[in-house]
């Protein structure tokens, strides 16, 4: 099974069990991946973290359960994974821009994408990358001064950092070489995104994130080809290399580094990025 059969069927699993609690922890060993690896490989096709997607087709859910059923507005928030009505609804008017009691009143049913209509968008939109297999380095330890937000929100978050570092000068930066580190703390993701520094004397404006020396198992990733192949990539690295490397945690969370240099030209053919996993020999 491919790996976008497998998110296929794990979009298929997530809405058949929407009343239900759903794990990542679960779902990636239902799938043979790493739960770290199974949150990057379903980020990257699906377009958002877990956390965030079944999150979205919860309220979906919701959406019609107002429409077609007379249940309590406490009893779907509960069985949407909700502890109140009133998370629910905070959550509810964020993306309908209507309280469920509103909603309700207006009646009209959502629309609402099949699993099987969604995983052929995804697959459409992600071609095939081009891995030059990983190589191990080792880099010693790395100060990034930048800005930090939610995984999914990767675009903005960038965005905030240039802004930033065109608005308030950035003292002791040592390249101009972007790092974007992606850390993975159970089903959530958060990023920090900037330049490496020399020291933490820098303006209060900037959040500052300390990377251990280690040694990393990095990936050239042609960007113009897509990210699957990177996800399946160091997947099947890992899993092949289980008996001799484990991989380092940041603070308890697994964690990841998108290295940005030179050959980093946006989404032009050639243009590459790198993939660092921490690795540590066993």
């Amino acid at each position: 099974m491919s790996n976008f059969s497998k998110i296929g069927e794990a979009l298929k699993y997530i809405d058949e069990h929407l009343e239900e609690p759903i794990s990542l922890e679960k779902l990636s060993r239902k799938f043979f991946f790493s739960p770290f690896y199974f949150h990057r490989l379903f980020s990257a096709i699906v377009g958002k973290t877990f956390a965030a997607y079944v999150r979205e087709r919860r309220i979906l859910f919701a959406c019609e359960q107002l429409c077609v059923t007379d249940r309590t507005v406490l009893d779907i928030a509960l069985c949407c994974g909700f502890q109140s009505a009133q998370s629910f609804s905070r959550a509810f008017h964020e993306t309908q821009g209507l309280s469920p009691s509103a909603y309700r009143k207006q009646g009209f049913r959502p629309v609402i994408i099949s699993a099987d209509e969604l995983i052929m968008k995804f697959t459409n939109r992600l071609k095939g990358g081009i891995l030059v297999n990983p190589k191990i380095i080792r880099r010693g330890g790395i100060l990034v001064a930048g800005v930090c937000g939610g995984g999914d929100e990767t675009g903005k978050v960038w965005e905030a950092f240039e802004k930033l570092s065109r608005e308030t000068p950035l003292d002791g930066v040592l390249s101009r070489n972007g790092y974007e580190v992606r850390i993975f703390d159970g089903e959530k993701c958060r990023v920090h995104v900037g330049y490496p520094v020399s020291g933490k004397e820098v303006a209060p404006e900037y959040t500052m994130l300390e990377l251990p020396p280690s040694k990393y198992a990095s990936f050239e990733v042609y960007v113009a080809n897509g990210y699957d192949s990177e996800n399946n990539a160091m997947n099947e690295w890992l899993l092949t290399n289980a008996e001799g490397y484990s991989q380092r945690l940041l603070n308890g969370a697994y964690y990841c580094v998108e290295y940005y240099d030179e050959r980093f030209n946006g989404d032009e053919t050639g243009s590459i990025v790198e993939i660092w996993v921490p690795v540590e020999k066993k």
